[in-house]
C-alpha cells in the first residue's frame, strides 16, 4: 500500500490525517520502527469497575452477584453473560466475552489498578486526564508523546479512532474510521481491492504518470503560496502526497471482521479498528494507536447495557491479544485500557431501569510487553472511595508517569516540556 493513497483516504473516507499548524516540513522517510507498540483502549462514557476489576458486596453498588470471585491474585465481579437478557440477540452469544472467561484467560499478563481519582465527573476531563495526566487543557495525549519521541519526523506514528488524541503540534494524528473504506480509497487503480486477482481501472505505468504530475502541481501551488491559511491547506496537501514508500509493506487482513446483526456494529467496528493498528505495527510505521468502544454512559439500564459493553469490550480485547499473538506481535505491544471515570456510588433510582450516574474514583487495566501480570495495584473501600497505596492516593498522573518510563521517553527532552506531579509508583511492577 502506498503512502500517498493511505491519506487520500482522510479526505474521502473518514481516516484524516491532521498537520499540526507547527509541523511545516515533510514528515517522510522515517525510518522503519521496530516497537515497542502502545495500544490505547478507550472505554467511552465511563465504565463501572464493581461490574468488572475491583467488585464490591455492598448492595448499594451491586446488583448482580453475590461474593466476588478471583482468578489468580485478580478479585473480578462474576457476572453472569445472557444476550437475550441484555436486549441482543441470541447470536451474539459467541461475541460476548464473560469476566470469568477473560481474566481466567488473561490474568497472568494483566495489571490492575483500581481506585485512580481522576477529580472530575466531566467525560472530557476524565479522558483529558486519563490519557494525558492532567485535567487541564494544555498536555498532549501519551499516545502522541511515545509516537513524537520514538518515531521522529513519521507522519504515521499516531493512529486514533477516538479518545483524547491531542498532539500540541508534536506530531500529526492520522484519524480512522472505516477500514472498508480504506481498503477502497487505499488503491484507486484496482477495481476490486478486496479481491487478489481484480483488475485495474488503468495500467501502473499510467498511475505512475499520474502521480508525478500531481506531485510536479504540488510544487507549483506551494510555491505561490503567500497567505498562511493557504500555506497550511498546501501542508496537509503535502504530506497526503508525500512519501509512497513508507507503507509499501501495509499489507490488509485477508477478511475484515464482520459480525452479525446491528447490535455488534460497535464490537465490529472495534475489532476492525484492531485489525488495522496490527497491519500498521507490521509495516513498521505506526507507534501508538487509540482504539475505541462507546456505549458506556449508563445513566439509565445500567444492569443490562453496562454488562452488555464490557462484555463487547472484553471481547475485542481478547480478539486483539489473539491476533497480535499470531501475527508474532504478542512480545512487542503493550496494551492499556481505561475510561473517562466510573460509575456509582451508587444508583440513581431503586427501580430495575435506573442507572449509575458518574463517580470519579475509578480504574484502568494493563497487560502485554513490561507489564508485570497476576497483580492489583489499589484499591477502594466498600463505598467506593480510594484508598491510598503506599501513602498516596492514585491519580492519572501516576498512571501517565508509570507509561512514560515504561516508554522510555520519561527523560526526552520533549516529554520534560509536559511535567506531571507526584513521585513515580510501581504501577506495573
Amino acid at each position: 500500500m502506498k503512502r500517498r493513497t493511505f491519506f487520500k483516504l482522510a479526505a474521502a473516507s473518514g481516516l484524516a490525517v491532521a498537520a499540526p499548524l507547527g509541523i511545516r516540513r515533510a514528515l517522510a522517510g522515517a525510518a522503519p520502527y521496530e516497537g515497542p507498540y502502545f495500544i490505547l483502549i478507550h472505554a467511552a462514557g465511563g465504565w463501572d469497575p464493581v461490574y468488572l476489576c475491583d467488585p464490591k458486596t455492598n448492595p448499594a453498588l451491586n446488583r448482580l452477584y453475590g461474593a466476588p470471585a478471583s482468578a489468580g491474585s485478580i478479585a473480578y465481579a462474576p457476572v453472569p453473560i445472557d444476550p437475550v437478557a441484555l436486549n441482543l440477540p441470541a447470536e451474539a452469544g459467541p461475541y460476548l466475552m464473560s469476566n470469568q472467561a477473560f481474566f481466567e484467560k488473561h490474568g497472568p499478563r494483566l495489571t490492575v489498578v483500581n481506585g485512580i481519582d481522576t477529580s472530575t465527573n466531566n467525560h472530557d476531563g476524565g479522558t483529558r486526564a486519563l490519557w494525558s495526566g492532567r485535567l487541564e487543557e494544555g498536555y498532549p495525549s501519551f499516545g502522541a508523546l511515545a509516537a513524537a519521541t520514538r518515531s521522529t519526523g513519521n507522519s504515521l506514528a499516531y493512529i486514533s479512532s477516538g479518545g483524547y488524541d491531542q498532539t500540541n503540534g508534536l506530531v500529526p494524528v492520522t484519524r480512522m474510521s472505516d477500514l472498508g473504506a480504506l481498503q477502497n480509497v487505499a488503491f484507486p487503480d484496482i477495481l476490486y481491492p478486496g479481491e487478489a486477482d481484480s483488475g485495474r481501472f488503468l495500467p501502473a505505468a499510467a498511475m505512475d504518470r499520474i502521480r508525478k504530475a500531481q506531485d510536479d502541481r504540488l510544487g507549483v501551488l506551494q510555491g505561490g503560496q503567500r497567505l498562511p491559511r493557504g500555506q497550511a491547506a498546501m501542508n496537509e496537501l503535502f504530506l497526503a502526497r508525500g512519501d509512497d514508500e513508507a507503507l509499501a509493506k501495509l499489507v490488509f487482513p485477508a477478511d475484515l471482521i464482520e459480525l452479525p446483526g446491528y447490535q455488534l456494529s460497535d464490537l465490529q467496528n472495534l475489532m476492525q479498528q484492531s485489525q488495522l493498528a496490527l497491519a500498521a505495527f507490521q509495516a513498521q510505521v505506526a507507534v501508538a494507536v487509540n482504539l475505541t468502544l462507546g456505549g458506556f454512559d449508563t445513566h439509565g439500564n445500567h444492569d443490562r447495557d453496562q454488562i452488555a459493553q464490557l462484555a463487547k469490550l472484553l471481547y475485542g480485547i481478547d480478539f486483539l491479544l489473539s491476533e497480535a499473538d499470531k501475527l508474532g506481535l504478542g512480545g512487542k505491544i503493550t496494551v492499556a485500557i481505561a475510561s473517562d471515570f466510573a460509575r456509582g456510588p451508587g444508583y440513581n433510582g431503586d427501580s430495575e431501569y435506573d442507572g449509575k450516574d458518574h463517580w470519579p474514583i475509578t480504574s484502568a487495566m494493563f497487560i502485554g510487553n513490561g507489564i508485570a501480570g497476576d497483580r492489583v495495584v489499589g484499591s477502594t473501600d466498600d463505598d467506593q472511595y480510594a484508598v491510598p497505596y503506599n501513602g498516596t492516593v492514585i491519580t492519572p498522573a501516576h498512571v501517565n508517569r508509570s507509561l512514560r518510563g515504561l516508554a522510555g521517553i520519561a527523560d526526552h527532552e520533549v516529554v520534560r516540556e509536559y511535567p506531571l506531579p507526584g513521585e513515580d509508583l510501581p504501577l506495573f511492577g
